[in-house]
């Protein structure tokens, strides 16, 4: 192997030196001054570093930056559906049981889950009654539980009524 890249480097060799462009630049480079050799061999690492620069560097911090920008435009994004996540019936939220009323939390992911709240009143500063009639027991049990998981509202008494098969009335109690 190490004999087959000698033979290329050495036909290589011979085919530049035997190309009139090479002969002609050698003759011209070799009857310079010497101060001039200097000269040209300064200009030509010039050149070499801003052709590197241009084709090499400055694309590549160019695709960087870029990088670096859509980064942190995802990373918004990231945060700010993390922040909504409860709209959708899913996540947790940074304000589960801050900010926001308990009563716009129920209502909010009732609305996720296709749930209709019947009637609905306050019960003291951090509860809420609900009546929920003909509703889907399993899609009414995913909803309790998704309120107590991720959003910190109990369930502090429950009444649950059969009105035919999976579908049900019910009464409840919440807190946060």
């Amino acid at each position: 192997m190490a004999n087959g890249i000698d033979n290329l480097k050495r036909n290589l060799k011979i085919q530049l030196e035997q190309s009139s462009l090479y002969k002609s630049t050698h003759n011209w480079f070799t009857n310079l001054a010497e101060k001039d050799q200097k000269l040209v061999k300064l200009l030509g690492i010039v050149v070499s570093i801003a052709i590197v620069y241009s084709w090499v560097w400055s694309p590549v911090s160019q695709k960087r930056d870029s990088a670096i920008k859509r980064y942190e435009s995802e990373m918004a994004f990231h945060t700010k559906m993390k922040e909504n996540a409860y709209l959708f019936g899913a996540g947790t939220s940074t304000s589960a049981g801050g900010n926001k009323s308990i009563l716009s939390t129920v209502n909010n992911t009732a609305k996720v889950k296709n749930i209709h709240l019947k009637r609905f009143e306050p019960d003291g500063d951090t509860g809420l009654r609900i009546w929920l009639d003909k509703v889907n027991f399993n899609s009414a049990i995913d909803w309790l539980e998704l309120l107590e998981s991720s959003r910190g509202i109990k369930v502090e008494q429950i009444s649950i009524d059969k009105v035919e098969p999976g579908i049900v009335n019910i009464r409840a109690v919440l807190k946060s």
